[in-house]
């Protein structure tokens, strides 16, 4: 089975990717990690010794290659995974039989042989999300039902969870399931009419994950097995080992946390995750300043196992 995987970033987020691709290092992956970003690319990557501007490539350690693609697109890159997907198995990695993206507020915190054992070549592989009960006769999955159905999508099987779109892999055998997923992906745009926005109006909103919501509801349309992990596969509950995702608005490399803390928020499983990631072999922070930052992450846990938001 030969495995790729990709990430897509735009501005600070090229913090995450140094991470995601210092914690691929440590598992023992061995590969490319293809990066599709828009804008300007970090000093990070650009005055890197190794960095070649005409192929776009940089071998940031012996067993890992990134590999950059520009992008021009309106969407939010949140709508343009699943084109992403199909890109990456029939362009720029053809002899790939696996495709796996991988969000870059996420790191990987197991050993990559047990990482593999997620991927198969018949099925998709996910993660269930931080609120993953969403019974099969839910309200808002009928409301889907009755918003997809003049549009020729109705739903194969029931499920009753709900997955998270930070992460996923598809074998070359369901690219019909990334064509079905970018042709929901346009109609939830097409109904919220704001292709540059991750959220839409409140958790009542008949698409308020956009991407996540027309995901789950193609994983009723498609008849693929399914490698499902619970929550705590992303450190959205305690016990997790394969990744650690730092969901939300503020991210790890945002600093803040001593703030955070006293405003009841300590730092979360995945700041924490981050930190181990960070700044090795990619260095991104002088040593001086990722020390101050670690100091902070140590005082705002202290705060945390006194003081936290009910």
């Amino acid at each position: 089975m030969n495995i790729t995987l990709c990430t897509l970033f735009e501005g600070n987020y090229h913090f995450g990717v140094a991470a995601l691709s210092n914690s691929l290092i440590a598992s023992g992956y061995v590969g490319d990690l293809w990066v599709g970003y828009r804008g300007p690319l970090p000093a990070w990557i650009v005055d890197a010794p190794g960095y070649e501007k005409a192929t776009g490539e940089i071998q940031v350690a012996p067993t890992l290659r990134l590999r950059l693609l520009e992008l021009d697109t309106p969407l939010h890159f949140t709508y343009y995974k699943p084109t992403f997907l199909r890109e990456m198995l029939e362009r720029h990695a053809p002899e790939a039989t696996v495709v796996a993206y991988v969000d870059p507020d996420i790191v990987v915190k197991c050993d990559w042989p047990s990482f593999m054992g997620w991927f198969t070549e018949d099925g998709i592989s996910l993660v269930e999300d931080v609120n993953a009960c969403f019974p099969a006769r839910h309200p808002k999955r009928l409301l889907w039902n009755r918003f997809f159905a003049p549009h020729g999508a109705t739903p194969r099987r029931q499920l009753e969870r709900y997955y998270n779109a930070g992460f996923i892999a598809v074998s070359r055998q369901h690219l019909d399931f990334l064509d079905l997923w970018r042709r929901l992906c346009d109609l939830v745009v097409s109904h919220n009419a704001n292709a540059r926005t991750l959220k839409a109006g409140g958790s009542a909103t008949l698409f308020h994950s956009t991407d996540q919501d027309a995901l789950n509801f193609a994983l009723t349309v498609t008849e693929a097995p399914l490698n499902t992990a619970g929550p705590e596969a992303m450190d959205f509950a305690n016990g997790g080992y394969y990744l650690s995702h730092a969901i939300g608005s503020v991210k790890p490399w945002h600093g803040g946390h001593v703030r955070q803390a006293l405003g009841g928020r300590p730092p979360s499983l995945a700041s924490k995750a981050y930190y181990r990631f960070a700044n090795a072999p990619i260095k991104v922070y002088s040593d001086g300043a990722l020390a101050k930052r670690r100091l902070a992450l140590a005082v705002a846990s202290l705060i945390g196992r006194v003081y936290r938001r009910t």
